[in-house]
């Protein structure tokens, strides 16, 4: 059997930690103690608490981008019901953890954007990362007739992930899922206007 690596087992760990306590609370015998390990092991692997974040953030990202693209790929599903099923899970998760961990990209965001200039541009990315697969749903679904946008598909995806994570955020402060209820309910009366504004252009059969 081959053998676990403590480098995995401590980002493992560590990206817990950091997403429940953000950046500044987690100490790195926080991490070690958390993953079973000696805190050299820790310096041994990373070198610096900066360091560790970054893999801990990558691994956060990509996990996540990866159910996104599988999501907003399946373009045998409208385009809403996709985006639905995105802001569902999102809400999902806030409720199982009683609204405190918020998004861990938006947490750090916050804290580290203006501290750590490499953290800060590992994060704009990721954001970046996170929008393209909804741009290119919304840029499919408009190509199809299925929805019409009073603006670019990459611009509406950055509205949306935008409005998502300050709802977010605001429901990590309030303990409740009420602000991602609020922005789902108008983001999808606003995005069911383009769509009967296709359905009105289309001209009826004599």
């Amino acid at each position: 059997m081959p053998r676990v690596s403590m480098r995995d087992v401590l980002i493992e760990a560590g990206q817990k930690v950091l997403h429940e306590r953000g950046y500044a609370a987690t100490a790195v015998q926080d991490i070690a103690a958390v993953a079973g390990v000696p805190k050299g092991s820790f310096f041994n692997h990373f070198g610096t608490k900066e360091a560790f974040a970054a893999l801990a953030l990558e691994r956060y990202v990509s996990v996540n981008e990866a159910w996104l693209a599988n999501l907003m790929d399946d373009d045998s599903l409208p385009v809403l019901q996709r985006i639905t099923m995105l802001i569902d899970a999102v809400n999902d998760r806030l409720k199982a953890t009683g609204g405190r961990e918020g998004c861990m990209v938006g947490n750090l965001s916050i804290e580290v954007a203006g501290a750590s200039e490499p953290l800060r541009a590992q994060l704009s990315d990721a954001f970046g990362r996170w929008c393209a697969p909804l741009a290119g749903a919304l840029e499919r679904a408009q190509a199809r007739g299925e929805i019409a946008l009073t603006v670019d598909p990459a611009t509406m995806a950055n509205f949306i992930q935008n409005g998502l994570q300050g709802a977010i955020l605001r429901a990590k402060v309030d303990r409740t899922s009420a602000p991602v209820d609020q922005f789902k309910v108008i983001l999808l009366d606003l995005l069911r206007q383009g769509e009967a504004e296709v359905k009105q252009t289309i001209p009826k059969r004599p």
